[in-house]
């Protein structure tokens, strides 16, 4: 009697990507969001540099009309702070949005990893902003050069910050090629988040009714970390900082838990 043994189901599986050829497939996929970003540009990255200067100038010419306490820290300084981790936020997000609905041609032809893409989008906005915390940098140095131990923080909160935005590009990405009404709304709901967040003014300004809301959006923990870090010298503060955590992991699970369920049917959808 002859044995039969179950056929090996690997034998059809289409093998998986290297590790090398991911990362290199990363890169090459960022570089692609830069130059398609500025191409035939006459300022080309100087605008990513154009609206926060132009920000920070009427925000603090507000200032000086509005009341807006800062302490001692120069309101240019605390105002800039904010507005270097918004830009990577809004930036990053701005651009997820349409990260696999720009790419239907490729996605049809080859098979790739698709959290590539969003994640791809994340870091051409990583590169940009780079350029804008180099003018931050002078400015600090012009203001207010202290320095502390605690900002060995920095890396801590800028993992946070873009584990949230790999969490939120992929849900955006995801959600747009279902509803592609989401590329129209992406820019109203940051606008919205902007003026929610912290960015130019401090959390003391918050009404009471609205502080536990607030103390939940996690733009707020991260901004006042960047802040308390590099403004104060003082290490995050625990009531702003753990709520950013736990929202940052609640994101980010979902966000690649419904990238892995989908993932198989995203070509067949754009």
């Amino acid at each position: 009697m002859t044995k039969r043994f179950p056929a090996d189901r690997r034998v059809n599986r289409t093998p998986a990507p290297s590790i090398r050829w991911m990362v290199e497939l990363l890169r090459t996929l960022a570089f692609h969001r830069i130059a398609l970003r500025y191409k035939e540009s006459l300022l080309g990255f100087g605008w990513i540099l154009l609206q926060p200067v132009a920000l920070t100038l009427i925000f603090t010419y507000i200032r000086r009309v509005a009341d807006i306490p800062t302490g001692d820290i120069p309101y240019p300084l605390f105002v800039a702070t904010g507005l270097v981790a918004w830009s990577l936020t809004s930036v990053a997000i701005a651009q997820a949005s349409i990260s696999i609905t720009g790419y239907t041609d490729v996605l049809k032809r080859i098979a790739i990893p698709k959290l590539l893409l969003p994640l791809a989008a994340l870091s051409a906005t990583l590169a940009d902003v780079g350029i804008l915390a180099l003018l931050w940098g002078g400015l600090f140095l012009y203001f207010q050069p202290i320095f502390s131990w605690n900002f060995l923080w920095v890396p801590v909160i800028l993992g946070v910050h873009l584990l949230l935005l790999l969490g939120l590009c992929s849900l955006i990405a995801l959600a747009n090629v279902f509803f592609r009404d989401i590329g129209h709304a992406v820019p109203h709901l940051i606008q919205l988040w902007f003026f929610a967040s912290p960015v130019f003014y401090p959390t003391s300004l918050v009404p009471k009714e609205f502080r536990l809301l607030a103390r939940w959006n996690p733009m707020t923990g991260i901004i006042e970390s960047y802040r308390s870090v590099l403004l104060t010298g003082h290490a995050p503060a625990p009531d702003l900082w753990i709520p950013a955590i736990v929202v940052t992991v609640a994101v980010l699970g979902l966000g690649l838990f419904l990238f892995w369920k989908f993932e198989g049917i995203l070509a067949d959808l754009i």
